[in-house]
């Protein structure tokens, strides 16, 4: 299995692209929060798209549940 890791911004349009409905300040709350782990290189923080995506799924099963 690959890891598919990206910024934020990138991230962000995929998730749009595949239209899941996130914002890039969500994303950014998350991370600060610590529910999303992110590696920084520099500014910029990297992070995995299979994470975001379990994040949600338990985001909107606790919404249903």
């Amino acid at each position: 299995m690959v890891c598919q890791v990206g910024t934020i911004r990138e991230i962000h349009r995929r998730l749009v692209g595949e239209g899941y409905q996130v914002s890039e300040c969500a994303l950014r709350r998350w991370i600060k929060q610590g529910l999303l782990p992110a590696i920084y290189s520099g500014s910029k923080a990297l992070i995995s798209y299979e994470r975001v995506l379990r994040l949600l799924d338990a985001t909107s099963a606790e919404a249903t549940g």
